[in-house]
């Protein structure tokens, strides 16, 4: 495992280079990592957890609110009357 310093036979596998660092590893010996970059067992690093955060859903502060006092809603204009009130 890890960095080749020479190039030897391995039955299976081919030599290949690290996206990250340039370094020739064998295939066998590499790992792909969730960003897609291929690189050797030893510069893998998982996925960070903070990357795949949720938002939850906000509630509402106050539930099931009920009226106590009898106030009304809109202001009260007085009846329109076309005959000048008399």
């Amino acid at each position: 495992m890890g960095i080749i310093t020479r190039d030897y036979f391995k039955k299976g596998t081919h030599n290949s280079v690290s996206d990250d660092s340039g370094q020739k590893y064998k295939r066998s010996d590499m790992r792909l990592t969730w960003d897609n970059k291929l690189v050797g067992v030893d510069e893998y690093e998982p996925k960070q957890p903070q990357l795949t955060i949720r938002p939850r859903s906000d509630r509402p502060a106050v539930t099931n609110q009920t009226r106590t006092e009898d106030t009304p809603t809109a202001m009260e204009l007085p009846a329109f009357d076309p005959s000048g009130g008399v």
